[in-house]
């Protein structure tokens, strides 16, 4: 370590949306993912000498000034409160890397509501785990950040594939490989031109990813080969993104739309979002995520944005106007 920060420091990480790959990412298949243009901000302070202890005050998840010991910072796969519960698992998985040798402040607040499903805990780790990082003076690669990041999301979590922590720390629009060796492939390409939706239903992802993993037990053969077409999406995705070539990707979205339907984790009220988007003149529409509610997206002409804005809003939905492609955790100006 080198000399800590003499002020407080300030950091923020994006969140995120599926452009392709739900579940099958899940199964060791890759994604396509972009980072979203709303944050989450965190200012981490350094308490006086002597102190061991942090504070975390989070408002948007109900947490005002908790506070605990460092060194029992998720002590037995614990938290204090449910609000902080990756704030102290990052706080535990930094302790046993580098030590945590003074106590902290830590606050945080977000530019997104947690009903939307757009990655708020995973924005949550990198924000703290790079922000701990310039608190203490330490020099941590991004790959090793993802690591580190991985390891905080599975002590909370117990499951996780990462693509939504690696949009977090990289940025961008991301090819992401689940398999063996674990591919992070930023790539150099413009945003894609998404219009988000909210179908008014915040949804338990754990409990799609479980229902998503019965259908598996019970029908090997033919989910194993709907994740393998999920997989061929995401890699045709990929080219069709690096080309710039929306009107493919629009078409690549509706088949991945099919496919979330197959797996049981499409809703009507989604379902409703994406047909009237599509009806409007988008490219292509889907639901993005785990499905059962939260976002959908819809890739669009820009002479058509207003068009299916105006639909998504007929047909029950909310427009969340956030933009693709932004910058992964970094440190802000006060």
């Amino acid at each position: 370590m080198t000399e800590f920060a003499a002020t407080p420091v300030y950091v923020s990480a994006p969140s995120k949306l599926m452009l392709l790959g739900e579940h099958a990412v899940v199964h060791h298949r890759p994604c396509l993912v972009t980072a979203m243009d709303a944050r989450l901000h965190m200012t981490l302070s350094l308490a006086a000498p002597g102190d061991d202890t942090f504070t975390v005050s989070a408002p948007d998840v109900g947490v005002e000034r908790v506070q605990g010991r460092l060194a029992e910072a998720f002590a037995g796969g614990e938290a204090l409160a449910r609000g902080t519960r990756f704030i102290e698992s990052a706080l535990a998985v930094f302790r046993d890397a580098y030590g945590l040798p003074r106590g902290l402040v830590i606050e945080t607040h977000s530019d997104f509501s947690s009903q939307y499903g757009l990655g708020s805990s995973s924005a949550t780790v990198a924000s703290a785990l790079f922000g701990l990082a310039q608190v203490y003076g330490v020099d941590i690669e991004p790959l090793r950040l993802f690591e580190l990041g991985f390891d905080a999301i599975h002590r909370v979590q117990h499951t996780g594939s990462g693509f939504d922590l690696a949009a977090a720390i990289y940025g961008g629009t991301l090819f992401y490989d689940n398999g063996t060796p674990r591919q992070i492939a930023p790539l150099d390409a413009p945003p894609p031109p998404l219009v988000v939706g909210y179908s008014g239903i915040k949804a338990d992802t754990s409990t799609y990813v479980r229902r998503v993993g019965e259908r598996l037990a019970a029908w090997p053969a033919a989910m194993t080969g709907i994740f393998d077409v999920m997989a061929q999406l995401a890699r045709d995705g990929r080219a069709a993104v690096e080309a710039g070539d929306w009107a493919r990707l629009g078409e690549l979205m509706d088949m991945q739309h099919g496919l979330a339907h197959a797996l049981g984790v499409d809703v009507a009220q989604t379902a409703a979002l994406v047909f009237a988007a599509r009806n409007a003149g988008a490219y292509g529409a889907k639901l993005s995520g785990a499905g059962g509610g939260d976002c959908m997206i819809a890739l669009v002409p820009e002479d058509r944005r207003a068009a299916v804005e105006a639909a998504l809003e007929a047909a029950g939905g909310e427009v969340v106007r956030i933009a693709p492609g932004a910058p992964g955790v970094r440190r802000e100006e006060e």
